[in-house]
């Protein structure tokens, strides 16, 4: 925005200030407290930042009445006027605002979800974009809109992640970053927003498995690349290419104890190989 702008603006909170008589006094009072705090006159810094605080409570409200910073009081839930119940109908413009996210997402061309690009939907819906980002259509369109946002599938970070729709997450499959979230070993970035990202939509779900929001699956598979194998938690490297089993229950599993129970069939087990050493 342009210099003369932001002029223009703060010009208009001064002159609106400045039209009640208080804020009058306080322009006066505040001009003569500056005027003697550059003299050096004693006792003026206190009184002069108790007169910016006041003049300050004064003119507050004009800022919040800026058209930059826009809250709009017409909106009201859409009911069947709109496509869905997540849009919103302004009842002062008789148009619906589109409250899709996936939709929204798609039209601002971010990369975690995907739309039928040629739809009359999402044609009209990219033609009625506003100066704050919303997108805007008449209620008689409807159906066209709501076709277009049957269209719209999330992305996850890998192909093997699944989207789940009742939850709106995306569920993570990445191997070697589920044993690292989970603390059992090898070793991935931990700073990454991704791992971040995991975490709090997992704790969100609380079901014991790890998601992540369809909208960090850029940030998700950023940190599926810092990712690497190491050996299992508290076992060593034999070699380049070995892991040595350390474990002494699986070592005595491993080596016929069958008071020790350990699942056979898991890929972990076919995994494990005798060495020539007699260790595994």
């Amino acid at each position: 925005m342009s210099s003369s702008g932001d002029g223009w603006h703060i010009n208009s909170i001064v002159e609106n200030a400045a039209s009640s008589t208080y804020g009058r006094f306080c322009l006066k009072f505040l001009v003569g407290s500056w005027r003697a705090f550059r003299q050096g006159h004693p006792h003026t810094v206190a009184c002069f930042v108790l007169t910016v605080i006041a003049f300050l409570t004064i003119t507050q409200h004009f800022f919040f009445q800026d058209s930059r910073v826009y809250v709009n009081q017409h909106l009201i839930p859409a009911g069947s006027m709109c496509a869905t119940q997540e849009d919103m109908y302004d009842d002062s413009k008789r148009r619906c605002q589109m409250g899709n996210r996936y939709a929204y997402g798609y039209l601002l061309e971010h990369s975690w979800v995907m739309c039928a690009p040629n739809m009359p939907g999402a044609t009209l819906l990219r033609k009625s974009r506003d100066a704050f980002g919303n997108f805007w259509y008449a209620p008689k369109q409807r159906e066209e809109v709501r076709r277009f946002y049957k269209t719209c599938v999330p992305t996850c970070a890998a192909d093997d992640d699944m989207f789940q729709s009742s939850l709106g997450m995306c569920l993570l499959s990445n191997d070697i970053a589920r044993v690292w979230l989970e603390g059992d070993g090898q070793q991935c970035d931990p700073d990454t927003p991704g791992a971040k990202a995991i975490r709090s939509a997992s704790a969100e779900v609380g079901d014991g498995n790890l998601w992540y929001r369809p909208e960090m699956a850029a940030r998700v598979e950023a940190f599926y690349s810092s990712c690497h194998a190491t050996c299992a938690k508290d076992d060593s490297k034999l070699d380049r290419h070995h892991c040595s089993v350390d474990n002494p229950d699986a070592v005595a599993y491993l080596a016929g104890d069958r008071s020790v129970v350990c699942d056979n069939y898991s890929p972990g087990r076919n995994a494990i190989s005798l060495c020539p050493a007699g260790s595994f």
